[in-house]
């Protein structure tokens, strides 16, 4: 920015001509830079504007994946994965500023619900899994009473009674999901 002169140079008797162009540099404001997260679908509430990188300006405004306005906290429980995109105005005769949020969201595993189950010894073996309640994943693994990794049959004429595990790893940040069927065993 700063004055600038001009001059044109007079001819014969003529003086110099001269005009100043003042030039006022405004800067825009800043949003920030792009930045991206992924959360667990079980994760708290958090405010997106700390996803921005570099040093955004404060008091723009936030709007979904839709387009439509966002008030800039972000739940992973009923908030939808996608771009958001964060803008502030500039002083004229700059216009608005925008940059974006991506955000990824991973669903929790799900390892059902505990159950407890009363065999003889002389039943036929069983499979864990059918006994865990709700609706778990497939895919986990089992670990029996002494935390040593088995196939998840249970068989009364052998195996101990006692809290069996099924874990089902979840995807990064999600935690690990655990169910435990407790398994008791009675002599006939």
């Amino acid at each position: 920015g700063g004055d600038y002169t001009y001059t044109v140079v007079g001819v014969g008797s003529c003086p110099d001509a001269t005009a100043v162009v003042t030039v006022n540099v405004v800067a825009p404001a800043d949003p920030g830079t792009a930045g991206s997260a992924t959360v667990c679908e079980s994760d708290a509430s958090f405010d997106l504007f700390t996803v921005l990188g570099g040093t955004p300006d404060g008091g723009g405004s936030w709007t979904d994946p839709s387009n439509n306005v966002f008030a800039g906290t972000f739940d992973p429980a009923v908030d939808v994965a996608g771009v958001y995109t964060y803008t502030v105005n500039s002083a004229a005769p700059c216009g608005p500023q925008s940059s974006t949020v991506t955000i990824t969201i991973n669903l929790g595993p799900n390892a059902g619900v505990d159950a407890t189950i009363d065999l003889c010894t002389t039943d036929a073996a069983v499979t864990l899994f059918d006994d865990l309640g709700g609706n778990p994943d497939a895919g986990g693994t089992w670990t029996d009473p002494s935390n040593n990794v088995i196939t998840g049959t249970f068989d009364p004429a052998v195996d101990p009674a006692g809290d069996y595990t099924y874990t089902v790893a979840g995807i990064a940040p999600c935690p690990d999901a655990t169910a435990v069927v407790t398994v008791n065993v009675v002599a006939p």
